[in-house]
């Protein structure tokens, strides 16, 4: 098991001392960080909004993304990212697990192209993987993280934020979470045999809900679950490596 993280919003770069990799693909260039904790276990890290965080959701190159850390070998990827809640019941600040996505993004490449596809048609059962789901949700517990459980994540286009009106549509379809990046993210993954699953951190309650959105209120609780999120993510790599 190879492991890697992509990180989204207020998680753009690696907490430990890294260099840069540039990658080639068929869908083009991406910079990977590389670093290693301190019993030698190799970390790979992605920033999905690219190194300086300058592409919005539907800019994002996912295929790209992917494609390198497929190149490099990974066979397992973690998705860190910022979600907003249409349920009241979630704290802001929590720690959830993205278990199935409702698609409502319209400008990206949904799937690779064929020929690097593993199947025609790929299937979308457990696109996010259970054995990751297992262990994460055991060592978020352990650690007692706020955590608000395994939830059905809604992806829209973006870059503004949903309507009141969409917020109540997306909930009753379903929906417990909405943000803009999972799709095609896991998908693709999946196109290529990956293996991942998405911690999605609750950094708003959606436009309706409460008070006004804002990036300042989203960065702030992303800030506060920073360390903890890359400490999970690196005790699963140690417990991946048999440390």
């Amino acid at each position: 098991m190879k492991l890697a993280i992509i990180g989204g919003t207020n998680i753009e770069t690696l907490p430990i001392p890294y260099r840069e990799q540039a990658v080639s693909t068929p869908y083009g260039d991406v910079v990977v960080f590389r670093a290693a904790l301190e019993g030698g276990n190799e970390v790979l890290f992605l920033s999905r909004h690219g190194v300086l965080y300058g592409l919005d959701p539907g800019q994002i190159n996912y295929r790209a993304n992917i494609f390198a850390l497929h190149e490099l070998g990974v066979t397992d990827v973690v998705g860190v990212t910022s979600v907003g809640t249409c349920d009241y019941t979630y704290r802001l600040g929590s720690l959830c697990l993205i278990t199935d996505f409702l698609d409502f993004t319209r400008s990206r490449p949904a799937s690779f192209e064929r020929e690097h596809r593993q199947s025609l048609h790929t299937g979308m059962e457990d696109v996010f993987s259970p054995r990751l789901n297992d262990t994460l949700e055991r060592m978020i517990l352990a650690r007692g993280l706020p955590y608000s459980g395994r939830t059905i994540y809604a992806c829209t286009e973006g870059p503004r934020f949903e309507t009141a009106a969409e917020v109540r549509m997306l909930r009753m379809l379903g929906a417990q979470v909405i943000g803009m990046t999972i799709v095609p993210e896991a998908p693709l993954c999946r196109d290529l045999g990956l293996s991942y699953t998405a911690i999605g951190i609750v950094a708003n309650y959606c436009t309706g809900m409460t008070g006004e959105v804002t990036d300042q209120g989203i960065d702030e609780v992303m800030a506060q679950r920073r360390d903890n999120v890359f400490d999970l993510c690196f005790d699963l790599i140690r417990s991946a490596d048999g440390t």
